[in-house]
């Protein structure tokens, strides 16, 4: 391709042989001009990566297809950062193995950029249970479907649905890339978005996204309490390393230490620490924060002790 095509549709896969084919071959179907699509899978341990290869062999189509494998597993923020800079196109629309886009998702989102310039665009989703039935509707309480605040931004852990995204290169360009810990990449490049105040909702289905229950999902009273825990310690791991994105984030866009978006990250990403300090230790060095690290502290021991 000697020019950058409009769009690079990203679908990335690992473990999926189940859903994936159909997943690809929605991405294949899209009936926009010519575009890139790159498939890349994380080094799967099933079929995922033979079906994938199989699907796009036998495609004829207009789009610029690629389909690679890592060769050994490199995790999700790693395996998103890779991507963004194979992708040729500085518009990257984003799809996993197991959701199903609407053939029209393609244009509706160079459409949109086109328009309005954004660097994050985000969709409504049908949405269905891991059994295939009506799923519910609650990703629409995030904060970006309403009105709301910077600050709002900054406390949220629910922007989007973040299966829905199409991203710009900008927002790594000049923030950089994920951090190598394990963290929500919508919860980040969301604020991103936020802060340069670009990006835009398309009120329509543009995929069939499958709910999962994931690891923020409410802790089982069924699993152990070393597994409660486990979880509970990887979710507030998550959320600190979120909130430490954006404080970094925050400052690259310019805000000074004393700005109130800022000091309310660092209060946010202190008070997570102290909750985390409850299960890993090292609750300690908040001595100077004696009434938030008592607050803390209990919250999670009171947490601790309806899940055993």
């Amino acid at each position: 391709m000697t020019t950058p095509p409009a769009a690079t549709f990203i679908l990335l896969s690992y473990n999926q042989q189940d859903t994936v084919v159909a997943a690809v071959q929605s991405v294949l179907d899209q009936d926009c001009d010519p575009i890139e699509i790159l498939i890349s899978d994380d080094a799967s341990t099933d079929d995922s990566f033979a079906r994938i290869k199989e699907t796009v062999d036998a495609y004829s189509g207009p789009h610029h297809v690629t389909a690679r494998c890592n060769p050994q597993n490199i995790g999700v923020n790693r395996h998103l950062d890779l991507a963004m800079e194979l992708a040729t196109s500085d518009l990257t629309i984003w799809a996993a193995g197991d959701d199903i886009n609407m053939h029209n998702r393609g244009r509706s989102v160079i459409d949109a950029h086109r328009k309005t310039g954004a660097l994050l665009i985000f969709s409504d989703a049908r949405t269905v249970t891991e059994r295939g039935v009506q799923g519910s509707q609650a990703y629409r309480r995030a904060t970006l479907y309403h009105p709301h605040t910077l600050l709002d931004v900054a406390r949220s852990f629910s922007l989007y649905l973040g299966a829905t995204a199409a991203w710009h290169k900008d927002l790594f360009r000049k923030y950089g890339g994920l951090p190598k810990e394990r963290a929500h990449e919508d919860l980040i490049l969301g604020f991103r978005a936020a802060l340069e105040d670009r990006f835009h909702y398309i009120e329509e289905e543009l995929i069939v996204y499958r709910e999962h229950g994931g690891v923020s999902s409410h802790l089982s009273r069924h699993g152990s309490k070393m597994e409660n825990r486990a979880r509970r310690c990887a979710i507030l791991n998550g959320q600190y390393t979120v909130l430490n994105q954006r404080f970094a984030d925050a400052q690259t866009f310019g805000f000074p230490p004393e700005a109130p978006i800022v000091r309310e990250i660092v209060r946010l990403r202190d008070r997570m620490a102290m909750r985390l300090s409850y299960y890993e230790g090292g609750c300690m060095q908040y001595a100077r924060q004696p009434l938030q690290l008592a607050n803390a502290l209990i919250s999670e021991w009171l947490r601790d002790l309806r899940k055993s």
